[in-house]
């Protein structure tokens, strides 16, 4: 795996616009589950 020193002087080199950075499993998840809800309060509205 790549040097985090590295990769973020790499990263600093980049336009704002263009850095990347890994978004954890978690955070992921979270927005699934909240898009879920959201998605099921509407239906329940609906019905």
């Amino acid at each position: 795996m790549a040097n985090p020193e590295e990769l973020r002087k790499q990263d600093s080199n980049l336009p704002k616009r263009r850095r990347k950075y890994p978004q954890s499993l978690v955070t992921k998840s979270l927005w699934v589950l909240l898009a879920l809800v959201v998605v099921a309060w509407l239906i329940s509205l609906i019905l």
